[in-house]
């Protein structure tokens, strides 16, 4: 088998990074490994708090709510455009489980 020479082989890698350009965003980053558990905790405590059960399974499906909505809000952090647009959503995130908590202990 014959090998391809390095020159061609470097301008070949060099063509598909110039097509693809990284979008690495260390804003990103941190919004999917500091904000999104502080998020997925008050969506879990909003969960807790409005669903109309008894008050043991409204605590156990809040907390079983948590990890996979920790997950899933790192996962699609990456999938924003920017850092900006990242914690923007976390933030309008928080900012209306945090309404929805407030509004369901109130009216009990």
């Amino acid at each position: 088998m014959v090998q391809p020479a390095p020159r061609a082989a470097a301008s070949l890698l060099s063509r598909v990074a110039r097509r693809q350009p990284l979008n690495h965003s260390s804003s990103r980053t941190l919004a999917a490994v500091l904000g999104s558990l502080p998020v997925a905790l008050l969506v879990g405590i909003a969960l807790a708090a409005a669903l109309p059960l008894g008050l043991e399974q409204r605590y156990l499906l809040g907390s079983y709510a948590v990890v996979p909505l920790w997950l899933g809000l790192a996962s699609a952090v990456f999938l924003a455009g920017s850092g900006r647009r990242a914690w923007t959503a976390l933030g309008l995130l928080s900012a209306s489980a945090a309404l929805v908590a407030w509004l369901a202990l109130r009216l009990r």
